[in-house]
């Protein structure tokens, strides 16, 4: 803070002032009127600088230098241009995020995922920490972070997709997470983008850069979820155990779900094991499986499951599960809980 004397408008003023008044300044509260015109391919936006500078340390340290005076220098209306090499469409979202405290609001406010991940994407490369945190958020309570295979059905699912039915989204999760050195979101993000047919995957020499190899990542993905398939249902194969009530009857409720996990493998279409394991096992319980052969099933869907989602990191060539949950509370700012309030 710093010292400010408040100044007479005019002498009448002064006259009937009878004692100055010492008024403190509060620095970063203390916004100039500079207005600075922002410029994404065709679009324009004007803006306060100071307010901009004061969210981030990007623009704060941009606007810190002086401007070059000359013929040469950009402006409209009188005001300097900032160029930006960031599509338009992020950046109006991006501005308005910061401009606009109803635009994008904490979770489970809606929100539409290609307006979230622009957010994710220009809060990170212009360091906007509240919006970065709060974009995150938004990803997580969606369920794009999960420290065990178990789905979790109370999701807030507030989030508007681009592409129902492709795996677009999974894919624009994983390059963002990518671009902002997030990777404790890439399993999940691979995970869902394997869930879709090959050939919707296919398209990836078709693509560029980290484009590509997202989508490349996501074939290996699809590839480890038709396994783990069968490796999480491998127990229909075997024989009922000593404790069964009826062998006869267990064994033909195994066929029977083992004829209907080829059905759904040979048809080489959606592809989701740990949705599966919960048809799996209504299915054997529906079929009349004895509650100890139904408990031994379980017990090893459950061992296969978990041996499956630790492998995961390491089969997409990403750092184990206790290092990743490690980056997730650290980028959250918070040891494992967290907060409402970003």
């Amino acid at each position: 803070m710093s010292e400010y004397v408040s100044e007479p408008a005019s002498t009448e003023q002064a006259e009937s002032q009878t004692v100055t008044e010492n008024l403190t300044k509060v620095d970063d509260l203390w916004f100039a009127t500079d207005i600075i015109v922002i410029r994404a391919e065709n679009k324009i936006f004007r803006v306060l600088g100071s307010i901009l500078g004061a969210r981030s340390s990007v623009f704060h340290d941009m606007f810190a230098f002086p401007q070059p005076h000359d013929m040469k220098t950009e402006k409209i209306d009188g005001h300097p241009v900032v160029q930006l090499q960031d599509k338009a469409e992020d950046v109006e979202v991006f501005l308005r995020a910061i401009y606009d405290s109803n635009y994008f609001m904490p979770s489970p406010a809606p929100v539409h995922m290609k307006d979230l991940l622009a957010v994710l994407r220009l809060s990170h490369k212009y360091d906007v920490p509240y919006l970065h945190r709060r974009a995150l958020h938004h990803l997580i309570s969606e369920g794009w972070y999960r420290e065990t295979y178990r789905l979790d059905e109370s999701e807030t699912k507030h989030v508007t997709y681009i592409d129902v039915g492709s795996p677009i989204d999974a894919l624009s999760v994983a390059l963002a997470a990518v671009e902002v050195n997030a990777p404790w979101l890439l399993p999940y993000a691979y995970y869902r983008a394997g869930t879709y047919p090959v050939q919707k995957l296919s398209v990836a020499p078709l693509m560029e850069g980290e484009t590509r190899d997202c989508a490349v990542k996501a074939l290996v993905a699809h590839t480890y979820l038709a396994c783990g398939v069968l490796r999480m249902n491998s127990h229909l194969t075997e024989q009922s155990p000593p404790t069964c009530v009826d062998s006869s009857k267990c064994d033909g409720c195994r066929k029977i779900n083992l004829c209907a996990l080829w059905g759904y493998l040979s048809v080489g279409g959606f592809t989701h094991p740990l949705r599966q394991l919960d048809v799996i096992s209504r299915n054997m319980e529906k079929n009349g499986m004895c509650s100890y052969c139904l408990e031994d099933a379980k017990t090893k869907q459950h061992e296969a499951a978990t041996k499956f989602w630790d492998d995961l990191p390491g089969i997409l060539g990403l750092p184990p599960w206790e290092e990743l949950n490690a980056m997730k509370r650290a980028a959250m700012g918070e040891d494992g809980v967290l907060s409402v309030h970003v």
